[in-house]
């Protein structure tokens, strides 16, 4: 059995890292006894100028990316998809 080690860096509260710790983990259970892997957890603040109380979700996504409301909702869809 190879073994690897993986730092899996991510925000707790960024959705895309959830879905990306998901399809690690599909991938990993898809090779039983060929692969073992030690996954290294790593916190990682996407956004350290957060304000305390926080922002509008789509302000905050509007001046981090520029998208629009429309764009907004497609990810927003994407992401219950995958999740």
């Amino acid at each position: 059995m190879k073994k690897i080690k993986i730092d899996f860096v991510s925000d707790v509260v960024c959705p895309w890292c959830a879905i990306g710790l998901e399809s690690l983990q599909t991938a990993l259970n898809s090779l039983p006894g060929q692969v073992g892997a030690q996954i290294t957890f790593q916190p990682f603040e996407l956004n350290p100028a957060m304000p305390a109380g926080g922002q509008d979700i789509g302000e905050h996504l509007t001046q981090k990316y520029g998208s629009t409301p429309e764009q907004q909702a497609q990810i927003r869809a994407t992401i219950r998809q995958r999740g």
